[in-house]
């Protein structure tokens, strides 16, 4: 997948993105499919729920199916891919309850790391949230399609706050949360009306993290998690009752 980013944007967001997407010359062969895959769903040849082709993985990257194997155990511990007993593997595909419990963790976590990376700001903070606030604006501003792209952006935000506060094992737990619900949650998923409003939220935030308070800032990104999950769960639970009901 084209990220159709500026070479300054995609350095942004480059150590954000999910394992493997962004590979050194040294990236193992590991590493390197678990990017291919993550290629895969980004670019929708792959969706949540399809079986994963481990052949085109492997002839891609150049490798045997046993990297690829190993790539795929690892991203089943974290949630993202599922095995099948004799059959390859899948990719996990998110349900509501799914959702629900990650935006709940979601907010327990961050709720702790906005407060206490606005404690500790820095005008180099502020100015990374400002520069990934401007592209995520630019990247959701009206194009459906680019909705994973958004997801990646909004990923670097959130994360990027976390990585802030300080505690690498809530930045780590964090960024498999926005990993699994970017990779493993249908498009489908998504509200189109709510890419407005979440560009809307981002920008309070900011605004509250520059000359509000550290409470004031934890308020504005709880709300932007808060309402984005029932936004989301709405969103599917509506879907749903639609596919499901009498013709």
């Amino acid at each position: 997948m084209s990220l159709a980013l500026s070479p300054q944007d995609f350095r942004r967001l480059e150590r954000f993105l999910p394992m493997g997407m962004a590979p050194s010359e040294d990236a193992t062969p590991v590493e390197r499919a678990a990017g291919a895959l993550a290629q895969l769903v980004l670019s929708h040849r792959v969706t949540p729920g399809q079986k994963i082709p481990m052949d085109d993985i492997a002839s891609h990257i150049g490798a045997s199916r046993t990297p690829v194997r190993e790539a795929l155990r690892r991203l089943e511990t974290d949630g993202l891919v599922a095995s099948l007993p004799n059959r390859g593997f899948i990719v996990r595909r998110m349900e509501p309850r799914d959702v629900r419990d990650l935006y709940e963790a979601r907010e327990c976590i961050e709720a702790f790391c906005a407060r206490t990376a606005a404690a500790r700001r820095t005008a180099a903070f502020v100015g990374e949230l400002r520069a990934l606030h401007r592209m995520y604006a630019s990247v959701l501003a009206g194009r459906g399609d680019r909705r994973r792209l958004g997801m990646l952006v909004d990923k670097a935000f959130h994360v990027r706050i976390a990585e802030q506060a300080g505690n690498p094992h809530l930045t780590a737990l964090l960024a498999n949360m926005f990993d699994r619900l970017i990779l493993t949650r249908p498009m489908e998923d998504f509200p189109l009306d709510r890419m407005g409003t979440a560009v809307d939220e981002h920008a309070l935030a900011l605004a509250q993290l520059e000359s509000g308070t550290p409470r004031t800032f934890e308020a504005a990104v709880a709300r932007n998690i808060h309402d984005g999950g029932a936004a989301i769960l709405a969103h599917m639970e509506s879907t749903r009752s639609l596919a499901f009901s009498p013709t």
